[in-house]
């Protein structure tokens, strides 16, 4: 499920973002649909028929995200494809007008997107940049979590393959030794008697 977010004024400049990722191929997906209208009586942009500007964004482009919000700070991308470049700046601002009750400071991040002639600019609340930060790590995290898994399978497939490519061991048939029988032999040999003596003597 996509996460989205969109914002617009009466100049009709604004924009809505569409965020999603495709875990297998490490991919990263922006849609921004330009606005194309403004309804006075709710004070809500329309986007039906918006111009659209689809950018796929690399995993170290995606940590910069994560980054520049958590450090109310900046980040920059530039693609350029079939001769058509599409650049993004997305970054922290703060800003103080005058209110109803003395001025008014407000801090948010801005989001501008442009292919060619086609612009479109996204503001974010720091409630709203925190939902995309969180979400941008959801992603990174299922990502790295399918390239494990790959990893893994193709690691116990080489194990597997390379267990069958092992020439298969002979084992020969132990030599049987045929002991020769021993003939029992008396162990007191018998009395010997010489003629002339007085005793018998025996061994």
């Amino acid at each position: 499920m996509p996460a989205t977010f969109f914002s617009g004024g009466k100049d009709g400049a604004g924009g809505a973002l569409f965020v999603t990722f495709n875990s297998k191929d490490q991919s990263v997906f922006y849609r921004v649909i330009k606005q194309t209208g403004w309804n006075e009586q709710t004070s809500k942009p329309s986007f039906a028929g918006g111009a659209v500007i689809n950018v796929k964004l690399s995993l170290d482009e995606v940590g910069e995200f994560i980054h520049a919000i958590s450090g109310h700070d900046a980040c920059k991308f530039y693609h350029s494809f079939n001769k058509e470049v599409t650049t993004g700046n997305f970054a922290y601002y703060e800003k103080e007008f005058n209110g109803k009750t003395g001025p008014v400071k407000t801090r948010g991040f801005g989001f501008s997107v442009k292919k060619g002639e086609l612009a479109a600019r996204i503001g974010f609340s720091l409630g709203a940049a925190e939902r995309l930060s969180q979400y941008l790590q959801f992603v990174l995290d299922h990502i790295h979590s399918a390239i494990y898994v790959q990893d893994k399978k193709e690691f116990e497939e080489y194990l597997k393959k390379k267990e069958g490519n092992k020439p298969k061991s002979v084992v020969k048939p132990r030599e049987v030794v045929e002991t020769p029988e021993i003939e029992n032999v008396e162990t007191n040999p018998p009395e010997i008697v010489v003629e002339g003596a007085e005793d018998s003597i025996s061994w």
